[in-house]
């Protein structure tokens, strides 16, 4: 629909912009002297002849002629294209029209040129010894008729082609789009390819970037997290995880907004919770919690702070372990005795742990801690991660031996009476409210309230 009215306002604008072209006609009659053989041996190549003289009448010099007379300002070339000669059928009349800006030149063009072509006939059929007349004779059958109507451009059929070009392409744009998209955008994709179940599909919120957190409410996105944290639990009832990665194939698909949401929505049922930020590469929990990074996992892996001191608590109740200071070796970092060991810890001190890890496919970073976790979530972002990055994706989880407890497909379309849209990403959407100043707690405070 796009495309069929920006199709149609373009073609009015094109075509009321073009100049409007007016047309002159005027009409030459061709026929032999009434008497004498070599008149009637002319008379039987007369059709011929006029068939090249309507060729001749747009040769340059004839054009030249009619410049110099009406003092034009173009070339010959400019105006051989505002002239056509024509044989009438079944005549020995030719028909010469021209075109130009005002009916009035149309007209003199016309006119000149006719008579420019009279002249030309008279010359090449004027015997040698002038004394005779010529073979063929050239009339001209009255002046060119002036029209103020113009001939160029036609409006409703202009616009009536614009319309039909801009449907086609809009058609043939959908149908080449469809053929080319190699995007995921349906739960179907997802599961086939993953070979994993989709735990949750999260939909289009108009206020999620005013508002990121869902925060227990009776929101679309707030019931979205309580179907996920539901799945996650029914579709793991044997092995009862505690650490869960959640990750993506690459960048801008939503995981730290599903992380961070999900940690809530776990808090809300009575759990606690601890969400550890471990994408040192591009932090952004800290910022949707509103509490701070500067302290967090790469302190106390390097033995500047015990986890007690590093973590901070927000206001939902749960537990927050950010970065700290970037490292320049995040994928080392991650890969320490320090790290699994800090594992075994918060094991032992939460329900669940619950980590948002850099993208799958960029950096070798959630591939290491995969090998530390009980298992994964992976976010699919709906029209963006390609059916090879998700297949990727899935390869790395598998060839490091992890577990993929299932999919998350994000940012999909609202139902067809709502608006179609989409939602959040990865970044570091902004918050409402202003930020919560940091606030270290001990673990005991999960367990502290009667």
């Amino acid at each position: 629909m796009a495309t069929l009215v920006l199709g149609t306002v373009a073609t009015v604008i094109l075509v009321l912009s073009i100049t409007p072209q007016y047309q002159s006609s005027v009409k030459l009659l061709f026929s032999t002297p009434t008497t004498g053989t070599t008149d009637y041996a002319a008379s039987l190549i007369l059709p011929q002849r006029v068939a090249s003289y309507a060729d001749l009448a747009r040769d340059p010099s004839l054009m030249q002629r009619v410049i110099t007379r009406l003092s034009l300002n173009m070339t010959y070339e400019e105006l051989q294209s505002k002239i056509t000669a024509e044989v009438i059928p079944s005549t020995l009349t030719i028909e010469i029209s021209a075109q130009a800006d005002t009916p009035e030149l149309a007209q003199q063009i016309a006119d000149s040129e006719s008579q420019q072509l009279v002249d030309f006939v008279t010359e090449l059929e004027k015997p040698e010894d002038n004394n005779t007349q010529p073979s063929i004779i050239a009339r001209v059958a009255g002046r060119a008729n002036l029209s103020s109507s113009p001939v160029s451009p036609n409006l409703p059929l202009n616009i009536l082609v614009g319309i039909l070009l801009s449907l086609f392409v809009g058609i043939a744009g959908a149908v080449l789009r469809d053929l080319l998209d190699r995007t995921v955008k349906s739960r179907q994709d997802v599961e086939e390819i993953a070979d994993s179940a989709v735990l949750a599909t999260l939909p289009y919120e108009p206020q999620v970037k005013k508002q990121p957190l869902s925060n227990g409410g009776g929101g679309t996105l707030a019931e979205a997290f309580r179907v996920l944290r539901t799945n996650l639990e029914f579709a793991n009832l044997d092995s009862n995880p505690k650490t869960i990665l959640v990750s993506s194939a690459v960048p801008n698909e939503g995981k730290t907004l599903v992380a961070t949401n999900l940690a809530l929505s776990m808090a809300q049922a009575g759990r606690s919770v601890l969400l550890i930020d471990a994408d040192m590469r591009n932090p952004n929990v800290a910022d949707l919690l509103g509490l701070e990074n500067s302290v967090g996992l790469v302190t106390v892996l390097v033995g500047r702070a015990t986890l007690d001191e590093a973590t901070q608590m927000h206001a939902s109740g749960v537990a927050f372990l950010g970065t700290g200071p970037t490292p320049p070796n995040p994928a080392e970092v991650l890969n320490t005795q320090a790290m699994r060991d800090l594992f075994v810890l918060v094991r032992q001190e939460y329900d669940t742990v619950i980590i948002d890890a850099p993208p799958m496919l960029p950096v070798a970073d959630a591939s290491i801690l995969m090998t530390e976790v009980d298992g994964a979530l992976l976010l699919v972002r709906y029209g963006s991660t390609t059916r090879e990055q998700l297949r990727l994706a899935v390869s790395r989880i598998e060839t490091v031996g992890g577990r993929l407890f299932g999919t998350v497909l994000n940012r999909t379309p609202r139902r067809a009476d709502d608006s179609y849209g989409y939602s959040y990403g990865y970044g570091v959407p902004e918050p409402d409210a202003p930020s919560r100043p940091p606030t270290l707690s001990r673990r005991a405070h999960h367990r502290a309230a009667p």
